[in-house]
C-alpha cells in the first residue's frame, strides 16, 4: 500500500473507532507512558493536541513536567512552551496551535508523536505534509515515541530519505 492509500483507510477506519473503545485504548496508552521510566525522567514532553480521533494525551498536562505543543510557522514546525490557560487556534490544517509563547525546541527530551500508522520496523505514516519528519532532522529528541490505537499498526511501508525513523512506539 502506498503511503496515500494507508492515510485514507486509517482516517476512515478511526472515522468509525467505537468511542468507548476508544477511550479505553486511550487510558492504556496513557499509563504506558505515565510508566516509561524515560518519559519519568523527562524534564520537556513534546506532545500534540488532539484531532480527528487522534490519542489524546492532554491528561498528562496534569503532571509537573515542561511540557509544548507544535505550531506551524513560516520555517517549518516549532514547538511552543505550555503555560496554564494557554490560548489555542485553529490552523490552516485544522490543528489547534499555541497562538503564541516560547519557542523551545532544543529543550526537548521526550516527543510523543502523532501519526496514522506506524510501521514495525518504526517508521510512522502522518498526513503528509512532512512537518515531524523535517522537525526530527533537526531538532532530534533524546527520546522519540509515537502514539497510536492497535489497529494502526502495520507491517511495513516503503519510506522516503527524510522519513524519520521513531526510537519506539506505543500502542493501545
Amino acid at each position: 500500500m502506498t503511503k496515500k492509500e494507508i492515510r485514507k483507510q486509517m482516517l476512515e477506519m478511526r472515522s468509525k473507532f467505537d468511542r468507548s473503545e476508544m477511550i479505553k485504548k486511550n487510558r492504556h496508552i496513557i499509563q504506558q507512558i505515565k510508566h516509561d521510566k524515560d518519559y519519568i525522567d523527562a524534564k520537556c514532553v513534546a506532545i500534540f493536541y488532539p484531532m480527528r480521533n487522534e490519542v489524546n494525551l492532554l491528561e498528562l498536562l496534569n503532571l509537573k513536567k515542561t511540557f509544548a505543543f507544535p505550531k506551524i510557522m513560516d520555517d517549518g514546525m516549532h514547538f511552543i512552551k505550555y503555560y496554564p490557560h494557554q490560548e489555542f487556534a485553529a490552523s490552516s490544517f485544522g490543528v489547534s496551535e499555541p497562538i503564541n509563547g516560547d519557542i523551545i525546541d532544543d529543550q526537548i527530551d521526550y516527543i510523543l508523536t502523532p501519526a496514522l500508522a506506524i510501521s514495525k520496523k518504526g517508521y510512522r505514516v502522518g498526513y503528509g505534509k512532512g512537518f515531524y519528519d523535517y522537525f526530527l532532522a533537526k531538532h532530534r529528541p533524546s527520546h522519540v515515541v509515537g502514539v497510536i490505537y492497535d489497529f494502526q499498526e502495520i507491517d511495513d511501508f516503503s519510506i522516503n530519505e527524510h522519513d524519520q525513523k521513531l526510537d519506539r512506539y506505543i500502542k493501545g
